[in-house]
């Protein structure tokens, strides 16, 4: 592996990761985001809650509460989060505003000596309000409110109706204040009479001490996580880069070493799972490709002289009988006949193999009669009466006739000229099972390919291809063909599910 290579593949590794670093930022980032809209949206109506509640626990340890007292609670208990208060009168129409917006801006009239407000909601000074910078907005907040009953002896006591109304109002108000900033009213009643009423202003999250510095961290440390995201990114790539480096090089040497027909290879132990997989592989694949190796030049030795038998025999006759040794008459024409058979039955053999693995070899199924099916194969055979036949019922089997046919003769012939004297024969849910008596060669050859030569037909005349061919036929049916030893039998099995 070059640098170029290694130089690629830490790319890959980075840029996965990176963009893994990015994607939990974004989702952090959407998180927050929502989180902190939420909060913005919820903060208002929450910090004027609890500056009602605190005003209502301040008076509530009053055992006179007159109004003038109740007016300086509600100043006094006004902290940092209200950042200002708009008084109207029992009309509802504006008369003064203490502190300032939301967002911390002064109003004109605005006012922060809390001793010009009075208990009549007047202000010593308001003569010459500028009716035309006043506008009307509607806004639906929560409406609290506030009693502060005079008593037959001259005192008073206070108390809250705790059920909040959260109604549509219309205020009159200065034309820098927005709808949005009112955060909830105060109705002051007096034995059953509106005396007043007092809008809360809420100072925004983003200009409140405590909240801005939550949200001014969240911030910070997002832009801060980006580089470390990069770096951290950059440290994973490059480490696992150069552990896999070693183990890379090791895989790619080995298949090269295969595509030069280099066989024996060897990878050392992975660290981790996925490498050590596909190492295993390498060495199981090397493994099989030197036994395919090795049984693909047994089988061209073992059918050069399968063929070259007959052939040899055919040209021993010919020469004899023109040498005058044998005389040309009907026994030796049937002797030459009988080798030419021969012959050509094992060229056809090999020729149908070759058209079984051409890619115009289709099977085309239908679905037959178990029974006729099986039939219409074992009539071919002189030793038929060896075969028992098992139907459960005359259970359909979908295939394609001529291609099932050969590859159920194939190993009915294994089966007799294995010299059984009784083959069972089983057909069931697609299945059919060939059972003889017999002994398979330990270790098991793979009898379906054609250089196995496991094939008994070879030792009795045959060609050697009758398994490789009931294999390739099964292949074409999306089937498959098995052969075991199950105690003094051999069983043959094949499965067209």
């Amino acid at each position: 592996m070059n640098k170029g290579h290694i130089r690629h593949y830490f790319l890959r590794l980075f840029f996965p990761i990176f963009l893994l670093s990015i994607f939990i930022i974004a989702l952090q980032l959407l998180f927050i985001y929502a989180s902190n809209k939420h909060a913005m949206n919820t903060w208002p109506k929450y910090a004027a809650g609890e500056y009602v509640k605190r005003i209502k626990e301040e008076l509530s340890t009053y055992d006179n509460p007159t109004p003038d007292r109740m007016i300086n609670t509600i100043l006094e208990c006004a902290d940092d989060r209200i950042s200002g208060l708009i008084f109207r009168d029992a009309k509802g129409l504006f008369q003064i505003i203490y502190g300032t917006l939301p967002n911390g801006d002064k109003v004109k009239n605005s006012i922060n000596d809390p001793s010009m407000i009075n208990s009549q909601l007047m202000v010593n000074s308001i003569a010459n309000l500028d009716i035309s910078s006043m506008r009307e907005i509607n806004t639906d907040i929560d409406l609290y409110e506030f009693n502060v009953d005079r008593q037959a002896d001259g005192t008073f006591i206070f108390y809250v109706n705790e059920e909040v109304a959260s109604i549509e109002q219309k205020y009159t108000v200065p034309l820098e204040v927005q709808a949005r900033d009112i955060a909830a009213s105060v109705v002051i009643k007096s034995n059953g009479e509106v005396k007043g009423y007092y809008d809360i202003l809420v100072m925004t999250a983003r200009k409140y001490g405590p909240t801005r510095y939550i949200l001014d961290t969240s911030a910070l440390v997002i832009v801060t996580f980006l580089p470390i995201a990069v770096i951290v990114s950059l440290l994973i790539s490059y480490v696992i880069s150069k552990r896999n480096e070693k183990s890379i090089k090791q895989i790619q040497t080995s298949l090269k070493k295969l595509s030069n027909n280099e066989f024996d290879v060897e990878i050392g132990s992975q660290k981790s799972m996925e490498l050590q997989s596909i190492s295993d592989s390498i060495v199981e694949l090397g493994n099989n490709l030197r036994r395919h190796q090795d049984s693909r030049k047994e089988w061209i030795r073992s059918i050069s002289h399968d063929l070259n038998t007959p052939l040899t025999s055919l040209n021993m006759l010919l020469d004899a009988s023109i040498d005058g040794i044998f005389p040309i008459n009907a026994d030796l024409l049937k002797q030459m006949k009988k080798e030419c058979d021969v012959l050509t039955s094992r060229i056809s053999a090999i020729k149908y193999y070759a058209f079984l693995l051409s890619p115009d070899c289709k099977a085309n199924k239908e679905e037959v009669g178990s029974f006729d099916f099986v039939d219409s194969v074992i009539s071919q055979f002189k030793d038929s009466k060896k075969v028992d036949v098992h139907l459960d019922n005359n259970s359909p089997l979908v295939l394609d006739t001529n291609l099932a046919s050969r590859a159920l003769c194939e190993v009915l012939n294994n089966a007799i000229q294995s010299g059984s004297d009784q083959i069972d024969l089983y057909v069931s849910d697609s299945i059919i099972t060939i059972k003889n008596k017999g002994k398979l060669p330990d270790p098991l050859p793979d009898f379906f390919e054609p250089w196995a030569r496991g094939d008994l037909s070879r030792h009795e005349g045959g060609s050697g291809l009758g398994l490789p061919i009931t294999g390739q036929i099964m292949n074409l049916h999306g089937g498959k063909a098995t052969i075991s030893q199950e105690g003094e039998y051999v069983v043959v099995t094949l499965s067209f599910k």
